[in-house]
């Protein structure tokens, strides 16, 4: 029997693996092909979009731009922190609590001995003051002294002076008296009267005798004079040296540096209590009490919410679009997030002023889209968008919410 010719043409069998391993591949890439169809032809979420969640970032075809973007108090958060090293107490305030600029936002275990020390130099500087006033209260009594002293000597000069004043009076009188009677009895004795020479002897002798009591009672009223010039030199040489003794007392006594210490024990004392630096609301307490205050942690976190922004992350190529929208005046924006509610009752609105508050410098996101698919490295520009009243009421409450914004361009 002849046998056929060889042929090839005869199904080859397949390995099972291998065939398993072709199916595998060949699913692997319709996926990875499905999934790049999709993100090429997806529409942007969140404002009128599908499901999802909503975060796609892109521009729209309706001539709006869409970004993320972060709600945040416009003066931003502000961090107090307390002296280094010192342990707080108690709290004075709680979260959500406003409070006032310079309020005292806590209790620190320092803060007593402050106080102490300030107490004690207020009580230095009182005695002080009452040293001061007891120095110059003696000071006033002594000066008394020495003018009673020098009143009581000046009346007795004055007195010795009328004294020897009203003898030279006396004097000048019997002078007189005496060169008349001698002028009367030199012309008797011209005309021929009988006048003794005894007499005419007794009135010279009268006549010397006023001359020398006058000259003493001069002499005597010269050192008189001087005595009240030397008096008058003596008194105030103790005026002088009582005052420079009382000078030298009021130096001892501490006046500038117990001054000086206070204020610096009370700028210590400020320094030493966490106040708040400004108005604002309290968002969170990054201590409790116990805990030593550390030089970079802060204590807590206030701001004030009365006014509220959105720090929106706009594409680098969309920039362009709302620096030109904004040639024609500031540009609306529609905010939306998905913890502010649904509808327009969650929506916040708010604009974008002007140009300085567009960003000159692009940088990578800060803030991711939620979808696992998302493109999650972008370069963007961050944008401030400036809420109204209303919003900033409503959004004060949600600090750092991610949330979507629509710029809309001027109509």
């Amino acid at each position: 029997m002849k046998m056929p010719p060889y042929s090839n043409t005869r199904p080859a069998k397949i390995h099972p693996l291998l065939l398993g391993s072709i199916v595998v591949n060949a699913l692997l890439l319709a996926a990875v092909g499905y999934y790049f169809l999709t993100t090429k032809t997806k529409t942007p979420g969140g404002f009128g979009g599908g499901g999802g969640s909503g975060q796609t970032q892109t521009t729209s075809t309706t001539g709006t731009v869409e970004a993320l973007g972060r709600l945040q108090p416009t003066g931003g958060l502000i961090s107090v922190f307390g002296p280094p090293g010192d342990k707080i107490v108690k709290f004075n305030v709680a979260v959500g609590e406003t409070v006032a600029e310079e309020r005292v936002l806590a209790q620190l275990a320092g803060e007593d001995k402050r106080k102490l020390m300030l107490a004690t130099l207020d009580a230095k500087i009182k005695e002080a003051e009452q040293l001061r006033k007891a120095i110059e209260a003696s000071r006033d009594a002594k000066l008394a002294d020495i003018d009673a002293e020098a009143k009581q000597s000046l009346a007795g000069i004055e007195q010795d002076l009328a004294i020897i004043d009203a003898k030279t009076r006396v004097v000048d009188a019997q002078k007189a008296r005496a060169e008349m009677e001698l002028k009367r009895l030199t012309e008797a004795k011209t005309e021929g009267v009988n006048v003794s020479e005894q007499e005419f002897e007794a009135l010279r002798i009268q006549l010397v005798m006023a001359d020398g009591e006058k000259s003493g009672a001069t002499a005597q009223k010269e050192k008189i004079v001087i005595q009240k010039e030397q008096s008058a030199k003596s008194i105030e040489a103790k005026k002088v040296s009582l005052k420079a003794e009382t000078d030298r007392a009021l130096a001892m006594v501490p006046g500038e540096s117990l001054q000086t210490e206070r204020t610096s024990a009370e700028r210590e004392l400020q320094d030493g209590q966490l106040r708040a630096p400004t108005a604002g609301r309290v968002l969170r307490l990054l201590s409790k009490p116990g805990d030593t205050i550390s030089p970079t942690q802060p204590v807590l976190q206030l701001a004030n919410t009365v006014k509220m922004s959105v720090l929106a992350e706009v594409y680098e190529t969309d920039v362009g679009r709302l620096r030109e929208w904004l040639k024609k005046g500031p540009v609306s924006a529609v905010i939306d997030g998905r913890a502010l509610g649904v509808g327009d009752k969650g929506e916040l609105r708010g604009t974008v002023s002007g140009p300085a508050k567009i960003s000159t410098v692009i940088a990578r996101n800060a803030i991711s889209p939620l979808g696992p698919r998302e493109d999650a490295d972008r370069r963007v520009v961050e944008v401030e968008v400036e809420l109204d009243a209303a919003s900033s009421k409503a959004a004060e409450t949600f600090i750092g919410l991610q949330v979507r914004v629509r710029f809309e361009p001027p109509k």
